[in-house]
């Protein structure tokens, strides 16, 4: 008996820098999508046929920051950001040289096929 498998998509490994991948959640998210590789077909699709994005797609940033319940308008965003910067740059920077790498004292010796070593 022989089996014929149709298979309309193909399998690919795509490397995307961190922000691109969170943006590309969001817009899979945005979509309704059911995962991030329909979403990037979308994509493909659209820009090979050239499709316009829907709005849902281009408001996709949504969802991907938190913003604290206590400051909703982003008012102590400048103080807050000013004062991560300033702590940051009071932090000492420790710089250390990678040494070489180890050797062993004695040479590490060489053994010829077929013998034992000495040690139990």
């Amino acid at each position: 008996m022989r089996y014929s498998i149709f298979m309309p998509k193909s399998p690919i490994s795509v490397t995307l820098g961190a922000e691109n991948l969170v943006w590309l959640k969001g817009r899979a998210r945005a979509l309704g999508a059911r995962s991030v590789s329909e979403t990037l077909d979308r994509i493909v699709t659209e820009a090979r046929l050239g499709g316009a994005p829907t709005d849902a797609a281009i408001r996709s940033v949504v969802g991907t920051i938190d913003i604290a319940p206590d400051d909703p308008d982003l008012a102590g965003a400048d103080a807050y950001l000013r004062q991560l910067f300033d702590a940051s740059v009071q932090r000492p920077v420790v710089a250390r040289d990678k040494g070489a790498g180890y050797r062993s004292p004695t040479g590490g010796g060489t053994r010829t096929p077929g013998t034992r070593s000495s040690r139990g």
